[in-house]
């Protein structure tokens, strides 16, 4: 899966609107209103307690799907902006329109019937991502008895009631945390895949943890089949918690693994060859999961059995929740609009229903063991590009849509960038929900906020992004997923030839953002090493005439570096380059190295949870642009000489920055603004 996503957000594939803020709001200036929406069932209430009636105007979001019950409700509140930039509203703004916070008053009810009684729709808590790059969205579980929420954010997990109150952090990870469940009320199974196991137990009221099992492989008893714990995938627990499901990617297809909980005891069920995702426990012990199928992503209840036929055939997008009483099942569904929205659907008649969308994805949904309660997500990722004038500080903001990676053409005149929509649903090899495309906008001081590429570069139904112009500007380098795998192709600037691809480095090996060396002989890229699977410098020579390869592709054998390059820029003599590497879990070092290979020498090392952020170099090699988190909690724009010496902070606005490009002229640095973040809501069960 490329790093860029995924978001995603990854990932049906609609065109994002002409705002960062969407559908959840307009970009306003202090004292003026926008709008924020959410969809429930007919029927339902404002978050004013006005009945809600169709609005004049407003899309319904389930139409597409023509699913039954779908009302909108509305509110207005003034909004008042934070920041010099006027739409850094690109915090997430949800039904209560909470003010980037995620602040405990934003609540919202709505009525679940004729006799109007209210769900009760409340916020929980806000999950905060530590980067847009190499992410997945925060994950999070409720407690069984239906008062804690444990969610994750990067490496660091947290506890916090459901009813209010400060959040408890857990011993922190050493990788992401991208899976969380409840064994008990009193304790809780996440994934750590940097560590030396993968899945851990944590005491929720000490946050001490220790291995789920004191075990590396499982045996199916009465069997000669095992299994590494390690290769386990999406643990469920079963409602009493006395067993653990995963699943195993085998030779000969999926296997679904029944462990008990104390690992006494272990089933193995075939599943088949379609991929399998989500496995949930229903009430009568049986486990339900997700098979992606030639008709598309379908329940199967049990997992090797056939799919479940709903009316209508929607697709089902996991995680799934079954009522405690077996009659229902609760997940997201693609709504119309290019989003997911939370369903119902009834096991007996096969009837399922809208419930609930925001106007971002909203998903996830897990019940309390009474099933009174369905607490559930709503993700936002938003991201534009900016620039700082170097001498002045003051900050312009380019584009009014969502897009990142920026670097600069030849001349300084115009800024690249990647564009499109990103969304959670994801699928390595067709990308069918994320569509990334490049365009241009003006830079410098004349530049105006852009509602729309002035020109767009190339428009893919994968992912094209990150490009960079060859020296004279006939060549274009750029990271596309095209042919399933991340690799670097190249086209004519004139379109007149097709684009050819240059690296062939294979499905699951992740590419980073090509870089075209300053004497355009050579173009300069990070990915996975085919040998050590490790992230890796690599460079190819290119004619900048013909665009035709001169060189394989090669590593840069890099001496006494403990960790990883993750990005890297040349210096001006074609000779060397500037790297950020990641020396160990949220530890960072800038460094330089001969192309040829050698010693790395580091001139700075830094802490940030922030992983590949990028970096930008001066052209003439004397100083370097960086991300790194800043004394107000933001990850903040630094520069520093190459040459060692202090670092100096350029920005001071209160968001995130990251892949930072420097001007041809050195005047003005481009970087990505953005925001990413899950908000956690629950809602009375139907």
């Amino acid at each position: 899966m490329s790093r860029a996503r995924r978001s995603r957000r990854p990932r049906g594939a609609s065109r994002m609107a002409a705002h960062p803020m969407n559908a959840i709001s307009r970009v306003v200036t202090p004292g003026h209103e926008l709008d924020c929406h959410v969809w429930m069932r007919r029927g339902s209430t404002s978050m004013s307690g006005r009945t809600g009636s169709r609005i004049a105007g407003k899309r319904r979001i389930f139409s597409a799907m023509d699913l039954p019950s779908a009302t909108p409700v509305t509110s207005r509140r003034p909004h008042r902006t934070a920041s010099a930039f006027v739409s850094m509203c690109v915090v997430t703004l949800l039904p209560a329109c909470a003010d980037g916070s995620g602040a405990p008053g934003s609540e919202v009810n709505a009525g679940m019937g004729p006799g109007g009684t209210a769900p009760g729709l409340a916020w929980v808590a806000t999950a905060h991502q530590r980067g847009i790059v190499g992410y997945r969205d925060p994950v999070g579980a409720l407690s069984p008895d239906g008062a804690w929420l444990a969610y994750a954010e990067g490496r660091d997990l947290r506890v916090v009631p459901v009813g209010g109150g400060a959040s408890r952090r857990m011993t922190r990870a050493d990788g992401q945390v991208r899976h969380v469940a409840w064994l008990d009320s009193g304790s809780i199974v996440a994934e750590d895949r940097a560590a030396a196991v993968r899945w851990w137990r944590y005491d929720a009221r000490t946050g001490d943890r220790g291995p789920l099992w004191d075990t590396s492989t499982i045996q199916a008893t009465g069997s000669p089949r095992w299994a590494a714990v390690d290769d386990l995938a999406s643990l469920a627990v079963s409602s009493d918690g006395s067993e653990v499901a995963g699943l195993v990617s085998g030779a000969d297809g999926w296997e679904l693994w029944r462990v008990r909980r104390d690992g006494s005891r272990a089933e193995v069920v075939d599943v088949g060859t379609d991929p399998v995702l989500w496995p949930a426990f229903a009430p009568d012990g049986r486990v339900g999961c997700i098979v992606r199928g030639p008709g598309g992503d379908r329940l199967h209840l049990p997992c090797e059995g056939p799919p479940s036929v709903f009316q209508p055939n929607v697709e089902v997008v996991g995680p799934i929740a079954f009522a405690p009483d077996g009659a229902s099942v609760y997940f997201a569904s693609p709504d119309g609009t290019g989003m997911v929205g939370l369903v119902v659907a009834d096991l007996g008649t096969g009837r399922a229903e809208a419930i609930a969308g925001f106007s971002r994805d909203t998903y996830a949904p897990v019940l309390d063991a009474r099933g009174d309660k369905v607490l559930f997500r709503s993700q936002s990722y938003r991201t534009f590009v900016a620039e700082v004038d170097l001498a002045t500080g003051a900050q312009r903001q380019l584009t009014l849509f969502q897009a990142e990676t920026p670097s600069y053409s030849p001349d300084g005149r115009q800024v690249a960038f990647t564009f499109g929509s990103w969304r959670r649903q994801v699928d390595d090899v067709n990308y069918p929900d994320i569509a990334q495309h490049i365009g241009l906008v003006e830079a410098g001081a004349g530049a105006g906020m852009a509602s729309e590429p002035m020109e767009v570069i190339a428009r893919s139904a994968s992912e094209d992004q990150a490009m960079d112009w060859s020296p004279d500007g006939r060549w274009i380098a750029l990271h596309s997923h095209r042919e399933g795998s991340d690799d670097v192709w190249l086209r004519p600037r004139d379109g007149s030839a097709p684009d050819r691809r240059i690296t062939f480095l294979g499905r699951g090996a992740e590419v980073g953002w090509p870089r075209w060396s300053p004497d355009g002989r050579t173009v300069l890229v990070s990915g996975t090493s085919p040998t050590t699977g490790l992230e890796v410098l690599f460079t190819i020579g290119v004619d900048q005439e013909t665009g035709e390869p001169t060189t394989d592709l090669t590593p840069i054998p890099i001496e006494g570096l403990t960790g990883v390059p993750t990005h890297a820029e040349w210096l001006p003599d074609s000779r060397s380059v500037v790297a950020v590497a990641k020396e160990g879990p949220g530890r960072h070092a800038l460094f330089t190295v001969p192309v040829s290979g050698g010693p790395a020498r580091v001139f700075h090392r830094f802490e940030s949870e922030h992983d590949f952020p990028g970096l930008g170099v001066r052209r003439d090699g004397r100083e370097v642009a960086f991300i790194a988190p800043a004394d107000d909690g933001f990850f903040q724009l630094f520069r520093m000489p190459v040459a060692g010496g202090p670092a100096r902070q350029v920005t001071f606005d209160p968001a995130n920055k990251s892949q930072p490009a420097w001007s041809p002229d050195g005047s003005t640095i481009a970087y990505t603004v953005w925001d990413y973040r899950s908000q956690f809501w629950s809602m009375d069960a139907r």
